[in-house]
C-alpha cells in the first residue's frame, strides 16, 4: 500500500474563500482540516477544523464569506478551538474533494493549512490509482508532490493522560511560547504565570515532556 503527500498552492483565495485565513501567521498558529464530508444534493462541503489562534476574528471571516451556510464553534482552549463550517462548495475545493473521494483512495486526516498559504494532503492507495489522483489535480493551483512511499506510521500513540498540574504546565508554557523557535519564554515566566516556584514548575513540565515523549514513542515505564 502506497502513500504520497501533496502540497497544494492557490493564489489569494483560488483554493477556498476561508483558506486566507487559516494560512495566516497573524490569525492562527495552526490550521487543520479535521475531518470532511462533501454530499452531493444539493452540493455542500462540510468539514471540521482544528485552529490554535484568534478565533474571534475567525468568526468575523465566517460572517462575511457567502458560501458559509451555517458554522460551530467548539472551544477547547482560550485561543485553541474546532468548528464546524457547512457552506456552498468552491469550484476548486470541490475539484479537491473529487480527488480525493477517487474509488480505491483513501485521504489520512488532518489536511494541514501552512503559513505560506499551501496545504498538504496525504492519500493512500495502489501505485496507478494515485498517479492518476495527481493527474487529475485541477488546473490553475500549483500541485507540488512531496513524499512517497509505503504507508507504514506504526501504532498510532495513545494520548498520554496527565496529572492535572503537569497539564497546566504544558499548556502553560505552550501558551507563553516556551517551546517556540527562539523560546519566547522561559521556566520563570512559566513559574509565575502558574504561581509556584521556578523548580517547581521544571519538575511539572520534566514529568509531563517524560510522558509524552514515551507515549509518542510507544515507550513503557
Amino acid at each position: 500500500m502506497r502513500y504520497l503527500t501533496l502540497r497544494v498552492t492557490g493564489a489569494e483565495a483560488e483554493l477556498h474563500p476561508l483558506v486566507p485565513a487559516l494560512t495566516d501567521e497573524s490569525v492562527f498558529r495552526d490550521a487543520q482540516m479535521v475531518d470532511w464530508a462533501p454530499s452531493l444534493d444539493p452540493p455542500r462541503a462540510t468539514v471540521l477544523l482544528y485552529v490554535d489562534g484568534d478565533i474571534e476574528r475567525f468568526v468575523d471571516v465566517l460572517e462575511e464569506t457567502d458560501l458559509v451556510l451555517d458554522y460551530d464553534v467548539t472551544r477547547v482552549g482560550d485561543e485553541r478551538a474546532y468548528v464546524y463550517v457547512h457552506s456552498e462548495p468552491h469550484p476548486v475545493e470541490w475539484q479537491l474533494f473529487d480527488v480525493g473521494t477517487t474509488e480505491g483512495l483513501i485521504p489520512v486526516f488532518p489536511i494541514q493549512y501552512h503559513h505560506d498559504g499551501s496545504i498538504t494532503a496525504r492519500i493512500v492507495g495502489p501505485t496507478e490509482t494515485l498517479q492518476a489522483a495527481v493527474e487529475s489535480m485541477p488546473g490553475g493551483v500549483e500541485t507540488k508532490l512531496e513524499r512517497v512511499g509505503e504507508y507504514d506510521l506504526g501504532r498510532p500513540p495513545i494520548p498520554p493522560s496527565l496529572p492535572p498540574r503537569q497539564r497546566e504546565a504544558l499548556v502553560t508554557a505552550l501558551e507563553l511560547g516556551y517551546y517556540e523557535v527562539p523560546r519566547a519564554a522561559g521556566r520563570d515566566d512559566v513559574a509565575a504565570a502558574m504561581g509556584c516556584a521556578p523548580s517547581t514548575a521544571s519538575e511539572h513540565l520534566q514529568k509531563a515532556e517524560r510522558h509524552v515523549v514515551r507515549t509518542y514513542l510507544n515507550r513503557n515505564g
